[in-house]
């Protein structure tokens, strides 16, 4: 959650942007950005916490990077800007970024009403990711698609909408499989699939993942790589 103090957004220094809240519990909500990367998510050790249960807990990043905002979706399947699907985005002001079910408008000009509050300046790194899974094979829309893993982290994978995962691949169950883990681990659950789960060729109902591992869903091959 944003820092409870509040301060007028006055400033137009390099990097400075501000993010209104359209919907939800912090509907009307301003929070300025000072040019540091972002994590938005539910979870409560991000920079802006969205009480929304449909958004995951990092679920998309913003960061300033030679003069430019950008906007990346850290799901693989569960951002939109302008009601557009989008894996990452330059951002230029006034677009509608959709996260979970709540509209965030991103700008680069200062509010005329409200006061801005300042982001928490927690770091969003990816000091708590524990593995990246990296499409190689499969769908041409699904090909390059990379999602990252967190500590306590649920990653669902298959055909079906609310996966984190979405396959085109008509050789996947609607929820195929399932990867979690934590600082101990990282696991794979195949969910009674049709086709079954294959790590390295092999088929497996639960089976511990590495970096280098490849995951056989339906016909997609997915990488698992180190963070």
């Amino acid at each position: 959650m944003a820092n409870p103090s509040c301060s007028p957004g006055a400033s137009s220094a390099p990097g400075n942007a501000y993010i209104r809240v359209l919907g939800g519990d912090l509907r009307g909500g301003i929070f300025r950005l000072d040019g540091k990367p972002i994590v938005i998510g539910s979870s409560t050790d991000v920079n802006l916490s969205l009480p929304d249960p449909q958004a995951l807990g990092r679920h998309a990043g913003l960061r300033y990077h030679e003069g430019r905002w950008s906007v990346e979706d850290l799901t693989g399947n569960g951002l939109s800007v302008n009601d557009i699907p989008t894996s990452s985005r330059a951002l230029s002001g006034g677009e509608i970024l959709r996260v979970g079910a709540t509209e965030l408008q991103f700008s680069l000009e200062e509010p005329k009403t409200g006061l801005a509050e300042p982001l928490e300046s927690k770091s969003p790194g990816r000091q708590d990711a524990l593995m990246d899974l990296v499409v190689e094979l499969g769908d041409a829309r699904d090909q390059g698609r990379r999602i990252q893993l967190f500590s306590g982290q649920e990653v669902l994978l298959g055909r079906a909408s609310d996966a984190q995962l979405v396959l085109h691949d008509c050789r996947s169950s609607r929820l195929h499989c399932r990867i979690e883990g934590d600082s101990r681990e990282v696991a794979i659950v195949d969910l009674d699939s049709l086709n079954g789960t294959h790590v390295d060729g092999r088929q497996v109902q639960r089976a511990i993942l590495r970096p280098g591992d490849t995951i056989l869903v339906g016909r997609t091959s997915i990488r698992c790589l180190k963070s």
